[in-house]
């Protein structure tokens, strides 16, 4: 998903439509599909206290993935439901950030050298 956003980024629609349009593709169905299965990773000590919030942002995602690409209007606007869509990962990616520092300063202090 993380690759949609440079492709989307490095081809702007007004430069390269179809190429903008394959990044938030790969944003829309593979970094929310990420999530749900992030949420599902029950042997991970790191992401299993992200499960709820990884399950809730996959499933915003992908619910905005399907409004979006059905022109579904709730009164946001067509760019608003595209931000729907692809603002979840941002989320999940700062709040697993934070979760790794917590986990990390917390084994740290324990004593933990890995």
């Amino acid at each position: 998903g993380a690759g949609g956003y440079v492709l989307a980024g490095w081809y702007p629609a007004d430069v390269n439509e179809n190429n903008h349009v394959l990044g938030a593709l790969l944003i829309f169905i593979l970094a929310n599909v990420g999530m749900v299965a992030a949420a599902l990773a029950r042997r991970s000590p790191v992401l299993a206290p992200t499960r709820p919030v990884s399950l809730a942002l996959g499933l915003v995602g992908l619910t905005g993935t399907a409004l979006f690409l059905a022109q579904v209007d709730i009164g946001i606007g067509v760019g608003g439901m595209e931000r729907v869509t692809v603002f979840p990962l941002l989320v999940w990616t700062v709040t697993v950030g934070v979760r790794l520092l917590r986990h990390r300063r917390g084994t740290h202090d324990a004593g933990f050298k890995g």
